[in-house]
């Protein structure tokens, strides 16, 4: 039931989003918020040290409903449980908040499945550049990887990576 009224809102933006294609060289890139799924937690630490080895500032959200225990969580990753989403399944409004106000040029969904909560952030996001592998929703897109899902997340990494560095903008 929870479930459904974020669902509900998830259509609703859906339905009013516009948006004007970018594309954006990757040194031009600064800020990257990242949405993955949290059994990829470790490799996404390890794509995201490349993120900030090139010099991005990146802020990497995830959602984790069975509360798992991480041995080190660097700061720059925001893992909601449900103690952080309101009674109807939304997140809570200063997450919320600070989620839509970091100013983040570019957008990484690097989820694999569709869950309303990825798909809520997505649509709340302030990146003009969006990156991702959703087939379903190819329109929402600047740059889009193909991702198979028995493919190996760092093996996917590398090419997204690949190719966000190969991007020429006119």
């Amino acid at each position: 039931m929870v479930k459904l009224f974020l669902k509900k809102r998830v259509e609703k933006l859906l339905k009013g989003f516009e948006r004007k294609k970018t594309f954006r060289k990757y040194e031009d890139i600064k800020r990257i918020v990242l949405l993955f799924e949290i059994e990829d937690f470790e490799k996404v630490v390890d794509f995201v040290d490349k993120l900030k080895a090139d010099g991005k500032e990146v802020s990497a959200y995830s959602f984790d409903q069975k509360k798992r225990i991480f041995p080190v969580v660097p700061d720059y990753f925001h893992i909601w449980n449900n103690s952080k989403m309101t009674v109807l399944g939304f997140p809570d409004s200063a997450d919320l908040k600070l989620f839509k106000e970091n100013g983040h040029d570019t957008l990484i969904d690097l989820t694999n499945h569709s869950i309303p909560l990825y798909n809520f952030l997505f649509l709340n996001s302030d990146a003009d550049f969006r990156v991702g592998c959703d087939n379903k929703n190819s329109t929402l897109y600047d740059l889009l990887i193909e991702r198979k899902p028995e493919q190996d997340f760092s093996f996917f990494a590398e090419q997204l990576l690949f190719y966000m560095k190969s991007l020429r903008s006119k």
